[in-house]
C-alpha cells in the first residue's frame, strides 16, 4: 500500500499537474473480479440523472478511482453499481437507499449536488461508508466543524460548490450590477424549494435583486426568461443543455448586453461568458480529491474524521472577446465593463488578441506607408517644389523684359514753349519698354548654380527617404521586440505563480516555512508591476509608429509577424545569410559594400551639387572681371493728350516717340568686390570638398561597422536559443528538486531568472540582429529588402559577382 502521507501529497500535487492515468473501457470490469485473490473494493454510484454530461462525469471519477489501485488492490465500480436519480430527489434518494443496502457495495460515491445534499441531510445513520464530493456550500449551514472533518458516521463530503458570496465579490469588480440573473438547472430548481429564500438573503446580504432563472434545454427559453432588469447573470452547471447550447446561451448573454460568470466550469468561460473563477482541471481535482478520500477509508480511517476542506485552486478567467463585445453592443444594460489592470495581471486571460481590427500591417507595407505619409517627408518633398520655382526664378532674368506705363505731368509754360513739341506744358501719355538680354555672366552662373541647388535638395529629400524607411523599419521591429517581450514576462508572471502555489504546497505539507510563501508573494507583486510595464512599452512602440506613418497616435493594427523564429521571414534571400556564415565572403562584401555606399549614398551627391552650384559662381566671379553685361533697350511712348503751351499739334512732331539700342555694361570699380567674392567662393569650395571627403570617410566606417555589428548579431541568434534551452532545462531539473526539498527556494529564484533573461535575450538577438540588417541597408544607401524584385535580383547578382559566390 502507499503510504498515506505519500498519497496526500500526490493529491496536492495533482492540482497543479494531472497525471494521465489510462482509464479501462467503460464496462470492462465485471463483477467476477470480487473472486480475484487480491483485497477488491467495491464502489457503487448514485448520479443525479442520466445526462451525457453526468455519464461524463462517472468516468471522470472512475478512471481516478482506478488510478489510485496497485497490485494488492483493485478498486472497481461496475455498471451495475452506477444508479441515476432521474432528476428528483425521490428517485435519487432510492437509489441511494438501494446501494446502501446492498451487500456487495463497499462504499458509495454521490456525484451530484442532489445526492450529496441528500446523504448530509439524511436522518438515520448511513451503514457504510459514503463519500459525497458535490456539497453545497448553503447545505452545509449550521454543519461546519471547527475540526474540518464532517463529524457525522461513515460520512466524508467535499464542499465544493456554490461559493457565490466570494464569486460575486469578484463579479463586481469586473462589472458594477444591482439585479443578479442565476441560471441554474430544471433539476437543481426543482430539488431545492428553498432556492428563492436563499437568493433573498443572498441579494440582502449584497444588496441585489436576485432572480433564480431555470434552465431546461434551450438558450432562447433562458433569455426570455431573464427579467429586462436583471443587468448581470451567473451560471450554474447546465446537465441538459448540449454543448451547442450551451454556447449559444454565453452568446445570447452578450448579445443581450448581459455579463455572464461562470459558477461550474471553466469551459463556459471559452464558450463566451465573461468570466469565472473554476480552472479547466476542476472536476478532475474533485475526482482525485474523491479518490483519496476512498482510499483512506480503505486503509483504516474513519470518515467523519476525514479532513473534508476542498483546496480550491481557483483562478479568474476573463474572456477578452466577450468584454469586447459586451462594450461594443448596444443592448448592453451595463456599461464601462473593463477589467481594471490589477485584475487583468492576475487572471487567466482568453482571446485576447484583437479580432476587431482591420488594420493589418506588415514589414514591406509599414514602409510604403512611411514613404507615402511621412511628414518630414512631405516637408522635404514640398521643399523640391519650392526650389523648382527658385529655379524659374533665376531662369525668369535670362528672358526678355517688357514693362508697361501710363502717366500725366505738367511743366512751366516758358520751358514748354521752347521745347518745340516734344514737352507739351501738361500731357497723359502711355508707354511700353523692355530689355532684352543677350548674354549676362551673372545672371547665367545663378541660374545653373540654382539647378544644381535643386538636385542638392532632390539629394536631400532622398536622404529623408533612406532614414524614413529605416526608422520605419526599426519602429515594426520595436512592435515585434514589444510584443514578443511581453509574451515572455507573462510567461514568466505564470511560471512564479505555480512556483508560489508549490511554496503553499510545501508550507501546508509542513516541508518549508511561511517565510517561502512571502518571497513567492513579492516576486508575483513585482512581476505583476513588469507586465504592466511591458504592456505600456507595446502601447509606446505601437503610438512611436504611428508618429513614423502620420497616423493617429492611438490607432490600433495587428502585425502580421507576430513572432520571429526565422529573421529569414522578413530578410528573404538566403545571399545575406551565406554571406554572414562565410568570414572570406563577408570580407569581400565589406569592399562591395563600401563602393556601393560611395556611389549611392545622397549624402555625397547633395555635397556634390552644392559645390558645382558654388563653382559656377566661382566662374562667373572671376569672368565679371573682364565680361560686360549684352542687353538690347527699348521705349515706345504715346501722347494720348496735351494741353497748354508747347503742345505737338503746333510742331512737326507726331504723337509716338521711340528708342531702341544695344549695351554692353561692364562696372570698372566696385571696391574689389569681384576679386573677393571669388576669393570667397573657392574657400567655400575647399571647404565643402573637405566636409564631403569627411562624409565619405563616415559614409566608409558607417558600412563597415554595420557589417561589423550583423557579423556578431546573427551568430548570437543561434547562442542565445542554445543558452534558452539549456535554462530551461536548468529550470525543469531545480523545480523538480525544489518540489522534492533537494533544492532551497533561491536556487529556483535563480534558475527562473536565468531563463527569464535567456528567453529575453533569445528574443533580443533576433531583432537585434534585424535592425542591424536594416543599418547595413541603409548604410549601403539602398533598401534592397524593398526594391522591386527584378531590381533586387539585379543587386544580387551583381554582389555575388563581387564576392565570387556561386550564383
Amino acid at each position: 500500500m502507499i503510504p498515506f502521507s505519500k498519497r496526500f501529497i500526490l493529491f496536492l500535487l495533482g492540482i497543479f499537474v494531472l497525471a494521465a492515468a489510462a482509464a479501462p473501457p467503460a464496462g470492462a470490469q465485471k463483477c467476477d473480479v470480487l473472486r480475484q485473490r487480491h483485497k477488491t473494493v467495491r464502489v457503487g454510484i448514485v448520479t443525479d440523472g442520466s445526462t451525457p454530461a453526468d455519464q461524463a462525469l462517472v468516468q471522470l471519477f472512475k478512471k481516478e478511482l482506478s488510478a489510485m489501485g496497485d497490485k494488492d488492490l483493485t478498486i472497481s465500480c461496475c455498471p451495475q453499481l452506477v444508479l441515476a436519480g432521474n432528476d428528483n430527489r425521490q428517485e435519487v434518494n432510492r437509489a441511494l437507499e438501494q446501494l446502501l443496502r446492498n451487500p456487495k457495495v463497499d462504499i458509495v460515491l454521490t456525484l451530484g449536488i442532489i445526492s450529496s445534499t441528500a446523504v448530509l441531510e439524511r436522518d438515520t445513520p448511513l451503514p457504510k461508508p459514503v463519500v459525497a464530493p458535490y456539497i453545497a456550500d448553503f447545505a452545509l449551514k449550521n454543519r461546519r466543524r471547527a475540526e474540518k472533518s464532517s463529524g457525522i458516521k461513515n460520512l466524508v463530503y467535499i464542499d465544493s460548490m456554490y461559493y457565490l458570496d466570494h464569486d460575486v465579490e469578484i463579479f463586481r469588480k469586473i462589472v458594477p450590477f444591482k439585479h443578479l440573473a442565476i441560471i441554474l438547472d430544471r433539476r437543481t430548481v426543482a430539488a431545492f424549494p428553498r432556492l428563492d429564500e436563499l437568493a433573498r438573503d443572498f441579494g440582502n446580504r449584497h444588496h441585489l435583486e436576485v432572480t433564480i432563472v431555470k434552465a431546461d434545454q434551450r438558450a432562447d427559453e433562458v433569455i426570455a426568461n431573464i427579467p429586462a432588469t436583471a443587468d448581470a447573470a451567473v451560471v450554474g452547471p447546465l446537465w441538459h443543455f448540449s454543448p451547442a447550447e450551451s454556447a449559444k446561451l454565453a452568446r445570447e448573454l452578450t448579445k443581450n448586453g448581459i455579463p455572464g460568470f461562470a459558477i461550474w466550469d471553466n469551459r463556459q468561460v471559452r464558450e463566451g461568458l465573461l468570466a469565472g473563477l473554476e480552472t479547466a482541471s476542476k472536476q478532475e481535482i474533485i475526482a482525485r480529491r474523491t479518490a483519496v478520500a476512498v482510499t483512506d477509508i480503505i486503509n483504516g480511517e474513519k470518515p467523519a474524521s476525514i479532513d473534508v476542506d476542498f483546496i480550491r485552486d481557483r483562478q479568474l478567467t476573463i474572456n477578452m472577446a466577450t468584454v469586447r463585445a459586451l462594450n461594443m453592443s448596444s443592448a448592453s444594460r451595463a456599461t464601462g465593463i473593463y477589467p481594471n489592470l490589477l485584475t487583468l495581471t492576475d487572471a487567466n486571460i482568453i482571446n485576447d488578441q484583437r479580432t476587431d481590427i482591420e488594420r493589418h500591417l506588415d514589414i514591406r507595407k509599414a514602409v510604403a506607408e512611411a514613404v507615402a505619409a511621412n511628414l518630414k517627408l512631405q516637408s522635404a518633398a514640398t521643399n523640391i517644389k519650392a526650389g523648382q520655382y527658385a529655379v524659374r526664378e533665376a531662369q525668369a532674368d535670362l528672358l526678355p523684359r517688357i514693362d508697361l506705363e501710363t502717366g500725366a505731368r505738367a511743366l512751366d509754360d516758358d520751358r514748354a514753349k521752347i521745347g518745340g513739341g516734344s514737352n507739351p506744358e501738361r500731357a497723359w501719355t502711355g508707354g511700353a519698354a523692355g530689355s532684352i538680354l543677350l548674354y549676362s555672366e551673372k545672371k547665367w552662373a545663378n541660374f545653373r548654380a540654382e539647378e544644381h541647388i535643386q538636385k542638392s535638395r532632390e539629394s536631400y529629400w532622398e536622404k529623408v527617404r533612406l532614414d524614413t524607411m529605416y526608422q520605419a523599419s526599426v519602429a515594426y521591429l520595436n512592435v515585434l521586440r514589444a510584443k514578443t517581450i511581453e509574451r515572455i514576462y507573462k510567461d514568466n508572471l505564470k511560471l512564479t505563480k505555480a512556483n508560489l502555489k508549490r511554496a503553499q504546497l510545501k508550507v501546508a505539507t509542513g516541508a518549508a516555512g511561511p517565510d517561502e510563501v512571502y518571497r513567492w508573494q513579492s516576486k508575483y507583486a513585482n512581476d505583476r508591476r513588469q507586465v504592466l510595464y511591458r504592456e505600456s512599452d507595446v502601447l509606446d512602440s505601437m503610438q512611436a509608429l504611428n508618429r513614423i506613418l502620420h497616423r493617429p497616435l492611438q490607432e490600433l493594427f495587428v502585425p502580421d509577424e507576430a513572432t520571429l523564429e526565422d529573421p529569414l521571414f522578413i530578410v528573404g534571400n538566403r545571399f545575406f545569410f551565406r554571406l554572414l556564415e562565410n568570414p572570406y565572403y563577408l570580407q569581400r562584401f565589406k569592399s562591395f559594400a563600401v563602393r556601393e555606399a560611395l556611389e549611392r549614398r545622397p549624402e555625397l551627391k547633395e555635397y556634390d551639387a552644392v559645390i558645382q552650384a558654388k563653382d559656377r559662381l566661382k566662374t562667373a566671379a572671376k569672368r565679371e572681371r573682364w565680361l560686360p553685361d549684352f542687353t538690347v533697350d527699348w521705349k515706345v511712348e504715346q501722347y494720348l493728350a496735351e494741353d497748354g503751351s508747347g503742345q505737338r499739334d503746333d510742331s512737326p512732331l507726331n504723337d509716338t516717340d521711340w528708342n531702341i539700342g544695344v549695351y554692353a555694361r561692364l562696372p570698372i570699380f566696385e571696391g574689389g568686390k569681384k576679386i573677393a567674392r571669388a576669393n570667397r567662393l573657392q574657400e567655400e569650395i575647399r571647404r565643402l570638398q573637405i566636409d564631403r571627403n569627411a562624409m565619405a570617410e563616415a559614409i566608409t566606417q558607417d558600412v563597415l561597422a554595420a557589417l561589423n555589428k550583423t557579423r556578431a548579431s546573427y551568430p548570437s541568434i543561434t547562442l542565445s536559443q542554445m543558452a534558452a534551452e539549456a535554462a530551461k532545462n536548468n529550470l525543469q531539473l531545480v523545480t523538480d528538486s525544489y518540489v522534492e526539498g533537494i533544492k532551497s527556494i533561491i536556487d529556483l529564484l535563480d534558475a527562473q531568472n536565468q531563463m527569464l533573461n535567456a528567453n529575453l535575450g533569445a528574443a533580443n538577438a533576433v531583432y537585434n540582429f534585424l535592425i542591424d540588417f536594416m543599418g547595413v541597408e541603409r548604410a549601403i544607401g539602398e533598401f534592397i529588402s524593398y526594391v522591386p524584385e527584378d531590381q533586387r535580383q539585379e543587386w544580387l547578382e551583381k554582389a555575388q559577382i563581387a564576392v565570387g559566390m556561386p550564383l
